[in-house]
């Protein structure tokens, strides 16, 4: 038995090449005046989700570009504070060395002195400078200005200390890729401050481990003595450039007092200190000369890979308009041909086969 197609189906037939074809020519007249294929994922689903893709991956390595230039601009002042503050130093160590020659007499010591407490001060300057109003050297605590002059003298450090590894700030610049970009002015600066300090009945140190409640001599080994027998005081505590230039200006002036041998003395050993100080600062420069180079390396990367993305997205979506022009065409040709045959089609009924 043959069945009989109805008008009904070969109309509804009709009507669906009809819009088969009207689809076909509209996407490719949209794609020719926008310049884009993709004009919406059902374009093309793979290539619309590799676009999509691909596109977040751009906008991280945007992401990663900045932060990478911002590192890079806070580095290089970084580096050029602690480049003046070797300038500074090597003044101080220079003056050290003078004045443990022992020629120089009051008034040429007292200008010694003069100088080194000048620089002192430039050296604090220094310590507490700024970038992007943020305190560079005062570890995590970058609102918080880093150093201070009491009325004491005293060389006080507020920043976070080298020993709380919570200084650390870090930048990310690659998927999971992160790139220290700070450091503390306690490691770079050192300080001249009273610290508690707690000694045995023998004036050993010890410092308590606070991860066990236990106290340590500086050695490691363990206090086991009663802990009643412990005393904490008081006391004067210079480390780095600054406790160097303080420890120089306090001998000057033991010298200039009448205190001679204890002043030479102590003058005699800043000369180690500025020494320390000096391969202190000069190790920062180098981590952080490495940190930078690794910085422009990635910054070379994220330019060659966004490039590459960007000509691959690009190929992705752009219309090929030789090709484009010739489908267009041919889709118009057929969605014309549909238009004619469906109206052609729809005028003849039961009536034109009857005579």
């Amino acid at each position: 038995m043959v069945e009989r197609i109805s008008t009904a189906t070969r109309y509804a037939q009709l009507i669906a090449d009809m819009k088969i074809n009207q689809f076909n020519f509209n996407k490719l007249t949209a794609q020719l005046s926008s310049g884009k294929k993709l004009t919406s994922i059902t374009d093309d689903p793979i290539a619309s989700v590799n676009y999509v893709n691909t596109s977040r991956q751009l906008g991280r390595i945007e992401t990663y570009e900045q932060n990478v230039n911002m590192a890079t601009s806070e580095l290089s002042a970084l580096d050029d504070f602690m480049e003046l503050a070797r300038g500074y130093l090597q003044t101080a160590w220079d003056k050290a060395v003078q004045a443990n020659n022992q020629t120089y007499n009051g008034n040429s010591l007292r200008a010694m002195k003069t100088e080194i407490d000048e620089i002192t001060k430039t050296m604090v300057d220094l310590a507490n400078a700024e970038y992007d109003d943020n305190y560079i050297f005062a570890g995590a605590n970058t609102k918080l200005i880093p150093y201070e002059i009491d009325e004491n003298g005293y060389i006080n450090y507020y920043g976070t200390p080298s020993d709380n590894s919570d200084y650390v700030r870090q930048t990310e610049v690659a998927d999971g890729v992160f790139e220290v970009i700070n450091t503390t002015g306690d490691k770079v600066f050192g300080y001249y401050m009273q610290e508690d300090v707690t000694r045995d009945t023998d004036g050993k140190i010890v410092t308590l481990d606070k991860d066990d409640n236990k106290y340590y001599y500086e050695d490691g080994t363990e206090y086991t003595g009663d802990i009643a027998d412990l005393t904490t005081t008081k006391e004067d505590k210079a480390e780095g450039v600054m406790g160097a230039l303080k420890l120089l200006s306090q001998s000057i002036q033991m010298v200039l007092d009448g205190d001679t041998e204890n002043g030479y003395k102590q003058m005699n050993a800043t000369l180690d200190m500025f020494s320390n100080a000096h391969n202190d600062i000069l190790n920062q420069q180098t981590k952080f000369g490495g940190v930078y180079n690794r910085m422009e390396m990635s910054a070379s990367t994220l330019e060659t890979t966004g490039e590459n993305l960007t000509s691959y997205i690009t190929d992705l979506n752009s219309v090929d308009y030789a090709t484009a022009i010739t489908q267009w065409m041919n889709a118009q040709y057929a969605y014309q041909a549909s238009l004619q045959v469906a109206a052609g089609s729809m005028n003849m009924s039961l009536l034109n086969y009857i005579q």
